[in-house]
């Protein structure tokens, strides 16, 4: 960013309307990027969490407050883990757009927990229409070393970067 960085933009006052987010989201960007939408708003969601690298418990915190909705863990084995996604922002998603798309969730997710945990992880999405929330499934190579970050943001305090 030139003038700010992200932690800046979580401090913002105010608030944008749900319904200019949502339009962007599900009506204008599956025109513009066609049938790539889902690979596109996957490497989009892992590039935002990049730049927004926080600590593995302040993860859910992180998603409500870029809007992405509730997120709670559900199971978790050696190489998976599952969470949640769900709250009004994804219950009207679901229930308003004919294909939503949640890759951008699942590739945020997947970003986030390899920058901390320094290890592969991929993400991936299921709707679950009749719950009117989202499954989100992570994989993780531990024998596949990736940098961690190196400043985590402390959403606690001001949002200033701290060492790890």
């Amino acid at each position: 960013m030139a003038k700010s960085d992200y932690t800046t933009l979580l401090n913002l006052p105010g608030s944008v309307s749900f319904f200019a987010l949502t339009a962007m989201r599900d009506l204008m960007l599956p025109n513009m990027l066609g049938e790539e939408q889902h690979n596109i708003l996957y490497w989009a969601g892992r590039d935002l969490a990049a730049k927004l690298p926080v600590d593995e418990t302040a993860i859910p915190q992180l998603f409500t407050q870029v809007g992405f909705g509730a997120l709670t863990p559900l199971k978790q084995k050696r190489q998976e883990r599952q969470y949640l996604l769900a709250g009004d922002v994804v219950a009207t998603r679901i229930r308003t757009y004919e294909d939503p798309d949640f890759q951008l969730e699942a590739g945020f997710l997947a970003q986030a927990l390899q920058q901390v945990l320094g290890f592969a992880v991929e993400g991936g999405s299921a709707i679950q229409r009749r719950e009117q929330n989202v499954v989100l499934t992570v994989v993780m190579d531990n024998q596949d070393t990736q940098p961690r970050a190196e400043h985590l943001i402390d959403l606690e305090t001001d949002h200033q970067p701290t060492k790890k």
